[in-house]
């Protein structure tokens, strides 16, 4: 039963399999098809769609067609419309314009005749006037031209005699005491001769006697003699002195030159073993002698292959073995300076090569000493020694021919002519010297300069107690020439105005004989000198003025990067200005007093780490560190004690200038040469702000008001930005100055009536004295006018710029024509130009400092010159 019931259920089971399996295929096969027609009529749809669009955008395209070309059509018709008005217009003004053009030149030629014609009957009237003035005014300036060539003429007679007159004083009183010697010698051997006699008469002693008696007899004769021709020369002298009086001299200062070199090369151990104290003072004397602007004592000068590094370095073994490690590490150029008997000596060890001939000229008029090192056994450098010594002499040093004697001590033969030597030494105010040390024509040199100086106090000490006319006294001629002068304005204006400056430096007699009656500024002197590098000065500036009572800074930037600052110490007329004045580091004993070269100045510190051109340089609000931005892309702080680079912040292109914010000492803004301004933290170098402008910014200075910053830029316009918080700048307006780009900007605050005012250097040859106007709100600058521009050759370098409140102001600025650059800003003034003489190259930088005596230039060869006025009140007129 079992299987029956269990056959049947399996056998349906199958079958129902079998039918679901069947119809799942059937429901497949439905859906494919039913897939399949759905694509179909897909295709189908798509197909129809896409005809109908094709043949609507055709009939839209060929609609916009027909409606493009009506719209092109009336276009081109408005187009040739507008054409024949515009033509039509333009033919109907230049028929105007020539008609208006005709009349106002007929009317204009016919205004400038009448203007002519009455202008022609004024000068008539006034020509009858005029002409009888201008033949007074020319006779007069005849007159007083002859008056002053002949006030010129007889100064010069009147000089000249005098100087021959006091020669042949001197030669007759010279003479008379050889006479009055040889008398006396004559009396006393006559009396010997009595006494002989005498004694051979009384004691009739033997024929010994007489011949001793004949033999003073002889020696009486010969005395007579020797008198007779010393009266004769004493006679000859005078009645030949007037007319070879200036012969006569030159011949005797030849000898004498000779004499003294013979002398001295002779007697040099033996007079300066003698008294050691007397030679140590001498030296001291000699250098601490400052002629004008010779600032060095002794300059080495000659041909190639002299021996002449070999001479300079024996005397440092010798003398100073403590300066052999800085020797020889100059090129052309070596400074040194070498302590002699303890005293500093400054050489200036020079090269012998022909490209360096002309920079070494251009020392001759700064050097006391100059020594021409020659060769004996080489004659071409014996000739190029002899060309020097002109050269020199020319300059107005005093010249030491030397001749090296070690080739010829090794036996080589001597080409050099020793005889001319002297002569040309002799004829140049000079020495001729040979050897194998540098030590004895030193200390010839210093003992030489010594005497010089006695000699010629003596000199002028002797002519006015000699009874002729005082130099310093006016003549009646130069009286009558000055009247002259007067009547037509050209009578001098006192003492008035006192020039740039004030006095810091006393000066000595004969600098007040030298000043010229009516120029302030011939008592403004070079008083120093400065270079510790031969590359470019880019920008100068003073610091620490308020911190030391003995000294001040000065720092210096080169176009290779370096920077040195400089101790300037005060002198004494500048201390007692500021007695009453507190200052915090004056117990700083290390630097309170001067260096013992009396230089008054010495290198403070020297900062390292540029690698191109320094662009700008300042301080920082507490004076102890230096900010210095430069061509190299970075921006600097430096410690000014230290000389430790503290800080470095870089850009993505050069930094042309860089300042402080007044009120926020932390944050400085800085300009690079894509013309963005940034302002930067100091603390963390976070960038606070940009700011984009027109062109690259080359000059910034914030006013008195610490409110606007002036920016000036390469294009010649300035910008002037608001700071109206701590952190950020805000752009008020722009004025447009000149052609040329701004390289410098001071301000200058309001005084002596005057507004506040810009002085700025701009590359087109100008200085402008631009006006600032504040208006409302009160504080606000509101316009920049210019008030005048004065001329500056400036047209390549970047010049700076400075102030100085001496009297109503000065405007101070470097130029490209070896000159400083001073123009007064008082009023009525017109804007007088002054200028500063002493540059050899343009002058790049200048600075003023606060205390308002020293004038600071520097030049684009690295010479740094200082500047003060002398002060003559001490000296009795």
């Amino acid at each position: 039963y079992k299987p029956t019931q269990v056959s049947p259920r399996h056998v349906e089971a199958l079958l129902r399999t079998k039918q679901a399996r069947l119809d799942l295929q059937k429901r497949r096969s439905l859906v494919a098809a039913t897939k399949l027609q759905s694509c179909m009529r897909m295709y189908l749809a798509k197909k129809r769609y896409r005809g109908i669009l094709a043949k609507v955008v055709k009939i839209q395209a060929w609609r916009k067609g027909i409606i493009g070309r009506k719209g092109a059509k009336e276009y081109r018709k408005y187009i040739f419309a507008r054409k024949i008005q515009r033509n039509w217009r333009r033919y109907q003004d230049q028929k105007v314009y020539k008609i208006f053009r005709k009349t106002i030149l007929l009317a204009q030629e016919r205004m400038r005749l009448v203007s002519a014609k009455s202008q022609m009957q004024k000068l008539k009237k006034e020509a009858k006037e005029v002409g009888a003035l201008m033949a007074k005014s020319q006779k007069a300036a005849e007159q007083a031209n002859e008056l002053r060539k002949r006030n010129e003429e007889l100064e010069a007679v009147q000089l000249q005699l005098t100087s021959e007159k006091k020669n042949l004083q001197k030669k007759i009183q010279d003479l008379e005491e050889k006479v009055s010697e040889m008398t006396q010698s004559l009396e006393e051997a006559k009396v010997a001769a009595a006494a002989a006699l005498a004694k051979a008469a009384e004691d009739s002693k033997t024929v010994v006697e007489t011949e001793m008696l004949n033999k003073m007899t002889v020696q009486m004769e010969e005395k007579d003699a020797q008198l007779a021709k010393l009266q004769e020369d004493m006679a000859a002298i005078q009645a030949a002195g007037q007319d070879q009086g200036k012969k006569l001299q030159e011949a005797e200062t030849r000898y004498q030159q000779l004499l003294k070199t013979t002398t001295l090369q002779t007697t040099a151990g033996m007079t300066m073993g003698a008294s050691a104290s007397m030679a140590a003072g001498r030296a001291a004397a000699f250098a601490s002698k400052s002629n004008s602007n010779r600032h060095v004592n002794i300059q080495l000068v000659g041909a190639s292959k002299t021996g002449k590094s070999a001479l300079f370095e024996k005397l440092i073994q010798d003398q100073d073995p403590s300066k052999l490690d800085g020797f020889g590490q100059g090129n052309i150029l070596s400074h040194l300076t070498v302590t002699i008997d303890g005293s500093a000596i400054k050489f200036l060890d020079c090269s012998g090569q022909a490209r360096a001939q002309n920079m070494v000229k251009e020392w001759f008029p700064r050097s006391n000493w100059v020594f021409v090192v020659y060769d004996m056994c080489n004659k071409e450098s014996f000739d190029y020694a002899l060309q020097m010594v002109g050269w020199a002499h020319e300059a107005g040093a005093r010249v030491v021919l030397f001749g090296n004697r070690f080739n010829a001590d090794q036996g080589q033969p001597v080409q050099a002519d020793l005889m001319m030597a002297k002569d040309v030494a002799a004829r140049n105010n000079g020495f001729a010297y040979e050897s194998v040390s540098l030590f004895d024509a030193v200390k010839m040199a210093m003992n030489q300069g010594d005497d010089d100086e006695s000699v010629v106090g003596r000199t002028s000490t002797a002519a006015g107690l000699d009874g002729s006319p005082d130099v310093n006294r006016r003549s009646s001629i130069t009286d009558a020439l000055n009247n002259v002068k007067s009547w037509f304005g050209g009578n001098d204006r006192g003492r008035a105005s006192q020039g740039v400056l004030r006095p810091s430096l006393k000066g000595t007699r004969a600098m007040k004989q030298q000043r010229r009656d009516g120029d302030v500024n011939s008592d403004l002197r070079p008083v120093q000198e400065l270079q510790d590098s031969e590359s470019a000065v880019t920008c100068i500036c003073f610091g620490q003025e308020r911190l030391h009572k003995a000294y001040i800074l000065l720092a210096t930037a080169s176009k290779d990067g370096t920077v040195v600052i400089y101790r300037c110490y005060r002198t004494e007329m500048e201390i007692s200005f500021l007695s009453d004045q507190d200052y915090p580091q004056e117990d700083d004993s290390a630097f309170s007093a001067p260096p013992p070269d009396h230089s008054n100045i010495a290198v403070h510190s020297k900062l390292v780490g540029h690698s191109r051109a320094i662009t700008s340089i300042f301080f920082n609000l507490l004076e102890d560190q230096l900010v210095t931005t430069s061509i190299d892309k970075s921006v600097r702080f430096w410690g000014i004690d230290s000389g430790e680079m503290l800080k470095v912040f870089t850009d993505s292109s050069p930094v042309p200038v860089a300042t402080f914010l007044p009120f926020n000492p932390q944050v400085f803004v800085a300009a690079n040469s894509n013309a963005v301004l940034r302002l930067v933290n100091v603390q963390n170098g976070m960038v606070l702000q940009k700011l984009k402008v027109e062109t690259e910014v080359r000059a910034l200075k914030f006013d008195d008001t610490g409110l606007f910053l002036l920016a000036g830029t390469k294009s010649g316009s300035i910008h002037v930005l608001e700071a109206s918080d701590n952190t950020s700048l805000k752009f008020k307006f722009k004025v447009q100055l000149a052609r040329g780009g701004v390289t410098c900007i001071c301000f200058v605050p309001a005084n002596y009536g005057m507004p506040a005012c810009l002085l700025v250097n701009t590359s087109d040859s100008n200085a402008t004295i631009i006006d600032c106007t504040y208006g409302s709100p009160a504080g606000v600058l509101t316009n920049l006018t210019v008030r005048s521009r004065v001329r500056v050759a400036h047209s390549l370098l970047p010049l700076k710029c400075c102030y100085s409140p001496s009297g109503q102001g000065y405007l101070i600025s470097g130029s490209e024509d070896k000159e400083v650059y001073i123009y007064s800003l008082a009023k009525g003034s017109n804007y007088k130009m002054q200028y500063l003489k002493h540059h050899q190259v343009p002058v790049v930088a200048v600075a003023v400092n606060m205390q308002d005596t020293v004038i600071a230039s520097a030049d684009s060869l690295g010479r740094i010159v200082l500047w003060r006025r002398m002060d003559f009140s001490h000296i009795p007129e």
